[in-house]
């Protein structure tokens, strides 16, 4: 197991201050730069393909839209992302619609952002072409393009107008619709990727409604000049994965946790549990001899990611180290990142041979971050225009050109980011201290009974919710003795009331993050 973790420059890149200059980069190279299944067939397009199809739509919605807002709407696929660069690339804005959220609030979402026009998904949403004066389906790409071919482009879009609204998807609150402009896009993908560098094929498959799926898993990639599978569902992944054999995926905490459940269970299916525990001990001692057996000893799942598996980005959500350390253990290095939406998204991340387990990374290049008052403070051009039509909301968190992230952390002597809290969820004691529960989280749920949990105040008094592993289900006694147990190292006001055991696992958003309960007085 070879051991490479110590710091080293900046990987190189062109720098660039618009997505025209990223497609730009090879825009003649006949390489593939995406590739998926569709209707049982394998289908594939070139970098040359990719700028070519965008600045003949681009030309064609030029023709009839100048500054508008314009939505697109469906499943991840070559179109989603064709139309969308088409509408930057025109001039207008593109509205990110997420294709599983209610008529009611897809509705109320065109009205927020006066929408004039909608791309959509034919297979998905085809009830939402009724919606917009104009729309566009997605099977159209091909005609719709070859319409453009003679006309022309004379790409002159600044650089700094809104170029995509996404909506966040808090877990304590409604969304907001954050604009970014290409020069944020840019700037972000510049950044992240002078930290991380891929050696092979990428798979993408986060939703291209959500800036850490559309920045992050799939324009990235362009930038670096390797082949990206598109990824049109979570339930096909299984397959995907196989097809296309990648080196790298870029996930949220929920699906690296759902990975390991799934290796588990079919260990336990197949009734080769015993024989990994034993594989993964025997790992453990050949490492320390400096002898790497794990290509061997967890060949079988790796063939389940395809084969090629090098690297997970992940980022979106609190991962506990245990899984980087358990990935890590059978060959596959979890980078672990932080990311928010208004920071076009990423801000920092774990590097392929400097990573530190349990920090967020290293901060992004040219980006500024700051701790104030315990708050992560961020500057740089990768911080959002502001949210649509809402400056009262935007002065709360933008000021003076930093953005405040409302997440509690420090970054150490090595330039490692860690996150400890979020201001919002701080539990004030009666003594005016403020308690962090996902420090209380994070060290209660390392027992192997917890699967879920969260921490939080209510009457005065401070309640751990959990819902149990399967084996431990309804074992209240057993969760009281936790419980017990944690209170004699604490002093008295930090001290647990109870345990609250659940039944089912906590509601979580499109995200995949969990819902939190607000303290109550």
């Amino acid at each position: 197991m070879k051991e490479v973790n110590a710091d080293y420059p900046y990987y190189e890149h062109p720098k660039i201050s618009d997505l025209h200059q990223l497609l730009k980069l090879r825009r003649n190279s006949p390489k593939t730069a995406y590739f998926w299944r569709e209707n049982g067939k394998n289908q594939k397009r070139s970098f040359h393909d990719v700028y070519q199809d965008t600045t003949r739509l681009a030309a064609l919605f030029n023709q009839s839209f100048q500054s508008k807002q314009i939505a697109v709407i469906g499943e991840n696929s070559y179109a989603w992302l064709i139309f969308s660069l088409a509408i930057i690339f025109s001039g207008n804005t593109c509205v990110a619609l997420d294709k599983d959220a209610s008529p009611e609030e897809i509705k109320q979402r065109l009205k927020q952002c006066k929408v004039k026009a909608i791309c959509y998904s034919e297979s998905y949403c085809p009830e939402v072409a009724a919606l917009a004066k104009d729309s566009f389906g997605f099977a159209e790409l091909d005609e719709l393009v070859a319409k453009g071919r003679k006309a022309h482009n004379d790409y002159r879009c600044d650089p700094d107008r809104p170029a995509v609204i996404f909506f966040t998807s808090g877990t304590t609150g409604a969304g907001k619709a954050v604009m970014l402009s290409e020069r944020n896009l840019a700037a972000d993908i510049y950044g992240a990727s002078s930290l991380f560098f891929p050696h092979g094929t990428a798979a993408s498959f986060l939703p291209y409604h959500h800036a850490f799926g559309y920045n992050t898993s799939a324009l990235k990639p362009l930038y670096y000049g390797v082949p990206t599978f598109i990824s049109s569902s979570l339930k096909h992944l299984t397959s995907d994965f196989k097809i296309a054999h990648p080196a790298i995926i870029f996930a949220v905490p929920l699906v690296v946790e759902t990975f390991y459940k799934q290796i588990w269970r079919q260990a336990r299916r197949e009734h080769r549990e015993k024989r990994l525990k034993i594989a993964l001990r025997i790992s453990q001692n050949a490492h320390k001899l400096g002898i790497d057996l794990r290509p061997k000893l967890f060949r079988s799942i790796h063939a389940e990611f395809g084969g090629k598996l090098q690297h997970i980005i992940c980022g979106g959500a609190y991962l506990d180290p245990k899984y980087v350390k358990w990935f890590r253990e059978i060959g596959i290095e979890i980078l672990n990142g932080y990311g928010i939406t208004e920071c076009s998204p990423v801000l920092s991340v774990n590097r392929n041979n400097f990573h530190r387990d349990g920090s967020i990374g290293q901060i992004c290049r040219d980006v500024e971050v700051h701790i104030i008052d315990g708050e992560i403070v961020a500057k740089g051009d990768i911080v959002m225009l502001g949210y649509y039509d809402n400056p009262s909301e935007t002065a709360k968190v933008l000021k003076n050109g930093h953005y405040f992230t409302g997440d509690l952390g420090y970054i150490d002597e090595d330039g490692f980011l860690f996150i400890t809290g979020r201001k919002k969820n701080l539990i004030i004691l009666s003594n005016g201290e403020n308690l962090s529960p996902e420090a209380i989280e994070t060290t209660l749920g390392k027992d192997r009974a917890i699967d879920e949990i969260q921490v939080y105040a209510q009457s005065g008094r401070i309640i751990a919710e959990i819902f149990p592993t399967e084996s431990y289900l309804g074992d209240q006694e057993y969760f009281d003795d936790i419980i017990y147990k944690y209170n004699q190292s604490q002093p008295t006001n930090h001290q647990i009331a109870f345990a609250k055991l659940r039944n089912r696992p906590f509601p979580r958003n499109n995200s995949g993050k969990i819902i939190r309960k607000q303290t109550e007085d």
